[in-house]
């Protein structure tokens, strides 16, 4: 690694994630400072650069560049995309391939620890930065899946975690690592003891009521940001239903907008 010339992040250093991201010092602009800071990626100095353990397990490092000529010509290209959503999800030799129009295309090699990400040369416009966000939420949700972290398009509101449809939310998530009984946001990080509540935004309600357990479970299940062809981890499913215990999830009455 040529320490001089990346800038190294690390995902809430404080909890130490072996979750990182690297840039190109000249590719590195206040914008994406301002989203990796809400994001809770901590820049490290040059020597804990040199320190991270690409031997550890579930260590995961992303290197984030601007995206060739011919990749950029992909970006913008439609066809399926504008079919589908921004979003797809493909397999290329093997190699599951992540690409979000006219935004990035990001490689998640399955079981190894460097994966890459281009992003479109030009990309400046807000669609493209809440793309962008909406880029690093997958590969942290991923990247974390097998540490039992869960991760919910939302935020977190009154000391509850409000969880939405992705477009409600603007890219914005919230983790919720329930081994260290922690939550993150935007706003920063929550401790909470053996109770959780969460409120569901994603559906229009009159009335708020209150969810069973089997359905909470299912709800938790199949709302993650994850976005893979094996679906969730095992460490997330043992999470979920530890959770589904201790929560009280009920429905957010409609407040006449899409959006808190």
């Amino acid at each position: 690694m040529q320490n001089q010339q990346w800038n190294y992040f690390q995902f809430r250093k404080q909890h130490d994630y072996p979750v990182y991201l690297r840039f190109k010092k000249e590719e590195l602009n206040p914008k994406f400072s301002h989203l990796l800071s809400e994001l809770g990626f901590n820049e490290l100095t040059e020597a804990e650069s040199k320190k991270i353990p690409l031997q550890r397990d579930h260590t995961r490092l992303l290197t984030v560049q601007f995206a060739s000529a011919r990749l950029d010509q992909q970006l913008n290209s439609s066809d399926l995309l504008d079919k589908y959503g921004p979003e797809v999800l493909s397999i290329q030799a093997s190699t599951p391939i992540y690409t979000y129009r006219r935004v990035g295309i990001m490689a998640l090699p399955i079981n190894k620890v460097l994966w890459d990400l281009a992003l479109h040369s030009e990309i400046s416009q807000t669609d493209q930065m809440i793309g962008f966000r909406v880029i690093l939420v997958r590969y942290i949700s991923q990247a974390l899946a097998e540490q039992g972290v869960l991760c919910y398009w939302g935020t977190v509101r009154d000391e509850s975690v409000v969880v939405m449809k992705q477009s409600q939310s603007f890219g914005e998530a919230v983790f919720i690592d329930w081994s260290k009984k922690a939550i993150f946001s935007n706003g920063g990080e929550m401790k909470f003891n053996s109770h959780l509540k969460i409120l569901r935004k994603d559906k229009e309600s009159k009335t708020s009521g209150s969810m069973g357990r089997e359905e909470v479970i299912s709800f938790l299940s199949v709302s993650t940001c994850l976005l893979s062809f094996s679906g969730i981890t095992n460490s997330m499913k043992r999470a979920i239903v530890e959770m589904s215990a201790k929560v009280t999830t009920n429905y957010s009455v409609s407040e006449g907008s899409p959006n808190l």
